[in-house]
């Protein structure tokens, strides 16, 4: 890959053409034909910059006309609206003319955001080829990139808070049809290893994103954030300076609204009432549920399973429509013990437009039961949910609707 080239006038001037186009069948000939002077090898790299670029702008809905691009990156990109939230946060904490050493910094996505909201960056990346792009990245904000080992970096004195966002996935292993090589699950073979944060936290006030799934077992007095952007749980955000504190954080990128709702609260189980109330998964994993149950005015469905239960429609009507959403709404039409047989008993003369099917403590085979379903009713009408969970009398079925208030 020839960097310098891409950086160069030349290689953006070939980048903004190349954006023009879709095809490749369609673009190379035309733009080796518009570009006679420059070898097909680069034209192709130019090319497929320009895709990419077009491929995470989809994926932001903002413009990434400026940046260079790898494959491994864009799977890997932080969503602005998150990278943000992050931003914003340590301004707060560490105020706006705090240095921020980003640790792992990439491509410079989070460092972009970083620097975007006044704070001092700066950036270490392992990845030689990655730093270069970094640079190119991060230049019009004037951070500089060094490139080494996050293991062995010398953190300067002057460096108020650090920000770690460990390397998740095996750089060896085979790529998958999206071209993904395999997660790492074990926080000990992430790099840093959680061993090595946790030793960096004890000299420097440490920030770390995480995937939302770690063990909490981990964590001890970390305080831990687990991040929703449009009802997709995206990251667990870790702050080292705290006391155990545990939140859900919900972000609304069309209304560019967020909160925050504290987690670790009991909430109490009710009988099965008209509505089922299913929680944004940042909730879930935060334990923040009681807010929700307030809100609904109901319960837990059992107290294994994080689904709500309410029977006041005016208190979901009004869950319903807040923003950022707490939590998806559904009416319930029917209540059953669990079979496929009784299921497709109770959906003769049923109409549905799809079928979603969603489970809790129960291993099913969702698509099977879905298929199942969909032949069982007649085609037309809304979109019907099939719940399925386990209680105490064995395996429950609900046929609902969404709820339109």
């Amino acid at each position: 890959m020839s960097i310098s080239w891409l950086q160069s006038p030349e290689g953006q001037a070939v980048i903004h053409a190349a954006r023009g186009y879709t095809a490749p069948l369609t673009a190379i000939p035309a733009l080796r034909k518009q570009f006679s002077e420059i070898t097909p090898e680069l034209i192709s790299q130019a090319f497929s910059q320009a895709q990419m670029q077009h491929r995470l702008e989809a994926r932001w809905g903002q413009s990434a006309a400026e940046l260079l691009l790898t494959e491994d990156g864009i799977s890997q990109a932080t969503r602005p609206v998150v990278a943000q939230y992050r931003a914003n946060f340590i301004a707060r904490k560490c105020g706006t003319d705090a240095h921020v050493l980003d640790l792992t910094c990439g491509l410079g996505f989070d460092a972009r955001e970083f620097a975007r909201a006044g704070l001092r960056v700066t950036g270490v990346e392992i990845d030689s080829e990655i730093a270069e792009y970094a640079r190119h990245n991060l230049a019009e904000f004037g951070v500089s990139v060094h490139c080494t080992d996050a293991n062995e970096f010398v953190i300067p004195n002057d460096v108020d808070v650090v920000f770690v966002d460990p390397a998740r996935r095996d750089p060896n292993a085979a790529k998958d049809s999206l071209g993904n090589t395999k997660r790492i699950f074990d926080p000990s073979q992430w790099s840093p290893s959680w061993e090595k944060i946790n030793e960096i936290a004890t000299t420097h006030p440490v920030l770390a994103k995480v995937a939302p799934g770690i063990d909490k077992a981990e964590l001890s007095n970390w305080d831990a954030r687990w991040i929703s952007s449009d009802g997709d749980l995206v990251e667990c955000f870790l702050s080292s300076s705290g006391t155990g504190l545990r939140a859900a954080v919900l972000i609304d990128s069309a209304s560019d609204s967020t909160v925050e709702i504290l987690g670790d609260e009991t909430t109490k189980t009710q009988a099965l009432g008209g509505f089922l109330v299913v929680p944004d998964p940042a909730l879930i994993r935060a334990s923040a549920l009681d807010a929700v149950a307030s809100l609904c005015n109901g319960g837990l469905v059992n107290e294994h399973i994080a689904w709500l239960t309410s029977d006041d429609a005016s208190a979901v009507s009004k869950l319903a429509n807040q923003s950022p959403s707490l939590a998806s709404v559904l009416k319930i039409e029917s209540h059953f013990k669990f079979s496929e047989k009784q299921l497709v008993a109770n959906l003769k003369a049923v109409t549905a437009s799809g079928v979603t099917v969603m489970t809790r403590g129960m291993q099913l085979d969702v698509e099977a039961i879905r298929k199942l379903a969909v032949k069982a009713t007649t085609s037309g009408g809304q979109e019907l949910i099939i719940a399925i969970y386990r209680d105490d009398a064995g395996p429950q079925a609900l046929i609902c609707r969404r709820y339109l208030s």
